[in-house]
């Protein structure tokens, strides 16, 4: 489990540098402190999601890093998965 938590970490350490790379390439003028809404958007999903599969794994469930990179289904495909099941 400690090895999880740490590629977590190491993954988020990764998304910060890339995050700022990305903000001073973008205008180099600007503090490069300051990081836009979709690239905090973009980070917060990231380790929000990161952090659901910790807890899963916390809880006995076996996940992978690579589950983190896995799409979510949309509300409507969940919905419609429920509606085509019996009972």
């Amino acid at each position: 489990m400690s090895k999880f938590f740490d590629e977590l970490m190491e993954s988020v350490i990764e998304m910060d540098e890339i995050l700022r790379k990305n903000h001073r390439d973008s205008d180099s003028n600007a503090d490069t402190s300051v990081l836009t809404f979709q690239q905090k958007q973009a980070h917060y999903d990231k380790v929000r999601r990161s952090n659901y599969l910790a807890s899963l794994s916390i809880e006995g469930f076996e996940t992978t890093p690579a589950d983190a990179e896995k799409p979510l289904s949309s509300r409507m495909q969940v919905v419609e998965k429920y509606r085509q099941k019996p009972g």
